[in-house]
């Protein structure tokens, strides 16, 4: 095993720190995509929603509200299934939530939302892939799931396979959406395309990315 040495004097594997990389870079194009999906205008996906209505209700930062939402979750996962825990899980619940409040405040400086709709549209659909591809090099990586993309297997894995993951996510996805309406967070176009072509996307980009 190779190593490589650390501020601190200690070792750790290079494969290790490959994985974390991944899952940084993983995290830094979800926040990327979440600020996009706000300039936009068009609606962004449920979790997102969500986060932004209650942002909006208790005047939290985007960032504070959505580790506030992961912890219960989190709470839940090393309650009962902790071998879903990991590195990432922590880098993910502090750093995209913050990383979608700094790319949103670059981003507020130009008026996306005043493009002509066509072209939004065009940046809609490039922006749930890049959101997609985040997703899926982080989870690539293995080093632990953020809270909420683990709900599914925590409701398949607690069920005994009764509720199966994808139903599990859509459930949490449209008791998200549900409650981003009540809190009148902007929910659009962009929300269902999130909703319907996230997992695809993910699943084929998982294909081609190797740790």
């Amino acid at each position: 095993m190779v190593y490589l040495a650390t501020i601190f004097n200690e070792v750790i594997p290079i494969n290790l720190a490959k994985r974390i990389t991944m899952a940084c870079i993983g995290f830094a194009l979800i926040g990327f995509a979440v600020a996009a999906l706000r300039l936009i205008g068009l609606g962004i996906d449920p979790l997102g929603a969500m986060t932004l209505g209650f942002s909006y209700l208790t005047g939290l930062s985007f960032g504070t509200v959505l580790l506030l939402i992961h912890l219960p979750v989190f709470v839940v996962m090393y309650w009962k299934t902790r071998g879903f825990i990991g590195i990432g899980t922590v880098i993910g619940m502090v750093g995209i939530g913050y990383a979608t409040d700094f790319f949103f405040f670059l981003g507020s400086f130009f008026a996306i939302a005043e493009l002509p709709l066509a072209l939004r549209l065009g940046l809609l659909v490039f922006t749930v892939v890049i959101f997609a591809f985040g997703i899926a090099i982080y989870t690539v990586a293995a080093i632990g799931m953020v809270p909420f993309d683990a709900i599914g297997m925590i409701a398949e894995e607690l069920t005994g396979g009764k509720i199966k993951f994808k139903w599990g996510r859509l459930g949490m996805d449209a008791i998200s959406a549900f409650t981003a309406f009540l809190l009148g967070a902007p929910l659009g176009v962009a929300t269902l395309l999130a909703v319907a072509g996230l997992g695809p996307l993910i699943s084929w980009f998982r294909q081609k990315i190797k740790p």
